[in-house]
């Protein structure tokens, strides 16, 4: 995680408002330095080895104003916890409804779709606000073999 990613993202925290204390801090250089999709508890449990005296309801606290603000995603994927991404990684979540496989694609894969329901409908998606449920190529390839 570079120094110019955290500053960034401690910038747009203070043009949304928010203060940045000792432990957003923390926590923020904590968030930025994971990889993908990242559970509350699993970045409670990171922050926690640096500063046991931020409390996992601190770190909660920090991703709800986070994606309040749009730095961050909050989905609920599966039937197991919410996962957080950066915004700045926009993607769309396919999901597997037969073995349970998540496969990232880039959002821009859904320019199409986004652009028709715009003619269309004159209703602007947002694709990475939701999770495309179908099955994976190997869960057709075993149903049709």
């Amino acid at each position: 995680m570079s120094r110019l990613r955290l500053d960034a993202f401690l910038d747009a925290m203070r043009q949304g408002g928010l203060r940045i204390t000792t432990p957003r801090r923390i926590i923020a250089r904590n968030l930025l330095a994971m990889d993908g999709h990242v559970t509350g508890q699993r970045l409670a449990q990171r922050v926690r080895n640096e500063a046991p005296e931020i409390d996992e309801s601190t770190v909660y606290r920090f991703l709800d104003s986070v994606s309040a603000l749009g730095l961050t995603v909050h989905r609920q994927l599966d039937s197991g916890p919410a996962v957080h991404h950066l915004a700045d990684d926009a993607h769309v979540h396919l999901i597997c409804t037969n073995c349970g496989q998540l496969q990232e694609v880039p959002e821009s894969a859904f320019r199409m779709l986004t652009t028709e329901f715009t003619n269309q409908y004159g209703f602007t998606i947002r694709p990475e606000q939701f999770a495309v449920e179908g099955l994976c190529a190997s869960c057709v390839d075993d149903a049709s073999g």
